[in-house]
């Protein structure tokens, strides 16, 4: 073969080998971005075992907190706060003192914030005949720390701004009869007969249970500086995770007070009357010497006091629009948990909930009830969902109208959220239950 030839022949085998590499590292690469980034590549198994090695180290956490707890016998004190015995403070960052919004978890999991009243804004050197209970000696006593906390928290006394309902904690009770417009009778302490004093119909609790529980919840107020509520609106148990077999989607589900839970991701415990929502939250102290029940009228007005002057959210976000910081139909809402889900109004369905919930008007054309603390914009000194969301029952007597003494405070994830601020009273009849209302339970 001639010398030129044989060039030729080499400069072709040299062509046609460069083709075949070529082609072989473009299938080694297109295997290897494969195996990097497909679903079960290495980079999407690499995220996934990040995010479950986060979620065990979250739930070691927590069961760390829950176990020091349970092994905390007698009231401690951290960062001036008084912890009742049976709780523990997170030390998390960002939830360690008054001002950031302190929280404590208990020995079953349960999350408190820590709201600060003043003691600055109460009467001065005030003793106490019966440092707990109900005693008529110190009934002037705590009308006088009343009268302080309402001037203190006078802003939000009558609800949404210009809202006119002052209203007062006072109990009352459904007492079975109707009127001759076919309306329940509702009696109160200065029209009840002296049977129906013993009735638990209106507020779950009896006449005298209820003078207790104030002033019980007043006292601890002075002495402490303050009380604990609910970090989140009230949950059900086994809903914190993606199964949601437990979920209720009608108040034909039945009340188990073994079920309620003040913890992330729960679906909230709607469809209750006042007088259950109390029975339920009664149940949640992790110390007998510790009292939970749903909050007071004057307990809520002090919590928004607590955003106002803690917080630095201004009062008209609180009592004329909380969009900002709610779930209403009229917001888009971006969700941060990842363990979320969402209601379908129209369809009575939970699903899982990722991305943004959208609101009515930007084509959603549905309302959507969301998981606690679904949505870290929510979240005022560490308190989720205060504002939209549920409406919450409360103890105060609705006075407005004189067959719906209920009283829900805050906005509803159906309304607006300057129809419904934060600081909104409504009412409502003794036996309805609603999709739209949950409790969040306070500790003193």
């Amino acid at each position: 073969m001639k010398k030129e030839e044989l060039k030729q022949v080499n400069k072709g085998i040299t062509l046609i080998a460069l083709v075949i590499t070529i082609i072989v590292l473009l299938i080694l690469a297109a295997v290897s971005i494969a195996t990097l980034t497909g679903d079960n590549g290495i980079l999407k198994k690499a995220q996934t075992a990040k995010e479950k090695n986060d979620v065990e180290e979250k739930e070691e956490t927590q069961k760390l907190l829950q176990a020091e707890a349970n092994m905390n016998f007698e009231e401690t004190e951290y960062n001036g706060v008084k912890i009742p015995a049976g709780m523990a403070p997170t030390r998390k960052e960002g939830e360690s003192t008054v001002a950031e919004g302190l929280v404590a978890v208990d020995k079953n999991g349960n999350e408190w914030v820590w709201i600060e009243v003043p003691k600055s804004e109460m009467p001065a050197d005030l003793t106490f005949a019966n440092e707990t209970g109900y005693s008529e000696e110190d009934k002037t006593n705590c009308d006088s720390i009343t009268a302080e906390l309402k001037e203190y928290a006078a802003s939000y006394i009558e609800g949404k701004k210009g809202q006119g309902f002052n209203w007062t904690d006072e109990w009352y009770a459904d007492s079975g009869e109707d009127n001759e417009d076919g309306e329940d009778i509702i009696v109160t302490e200065n029209t009840a007969e002296t049977n129906q004093k013993e009735l638990k119909t209106g507020c779950g609790l009896t006449l005298s249970e209820y003078k207790e529980t104030y002033q019980k919840m007043i006292k601890s107020v002075y002495k402490n500086g303050g009380f604990w509520i609910g970090r989140y609106e009230a949950g059900i148990e086994g809903t914190t995770g993606n199964d949601l077999s437990n979920a209720r989607t009608a108040k034909e589900n039945p009340i188990d007070t073994t079920q309620v839970i003040i913890q992330k991701d729960a679906i909230p415990y709607n469809y209750v009357t006042v007088s259950q929502a109390e029975t339920l939250a009664k149940e949640l102290s992790p110390d007998s010497s510790r009292t939970s029940s749903l909050l007071f009228g004057i307990q809520w007005d002090l919590v928004c006091k607590f955003l106002e002057v803690r917080g630095g959210v201004p009062q008209a976000d609180i009592n004329e629009d909380s969009k900002t910081w709610g779930n209403y139909s009229n917001v888009d809402l971006v969700i941060t948990s990842d363990n979320a889900k969402g209601y379908s109004y129209k369809d009575e369905t939970w699903n899982k909930i990722s991305g943004k919930k959208l609101s009515y008007d930007n084509n959603n054309k549905d309302d959507t009830l969301l998981s606690t603390g679904a949505s870290k914009t929510t979240k005022k000194l560490n308190i989720y969902d205060l504002a939209g969301n549920e409406y919450e029952w409360t103890l105060e007597h609705a006075t407005a109208n004189t067959y719906s003494p209920c009283s829900p405070r805050g906005g509803g994830f159906s309304n607006n959220g300057s129809t419904t601020p934060a600081s909104y009273r409504g009412y409502n009849v003794t036996t309805e239950t609603y999709c739209n209302n949950s409790f969040r339970p306070a500790l003193y």
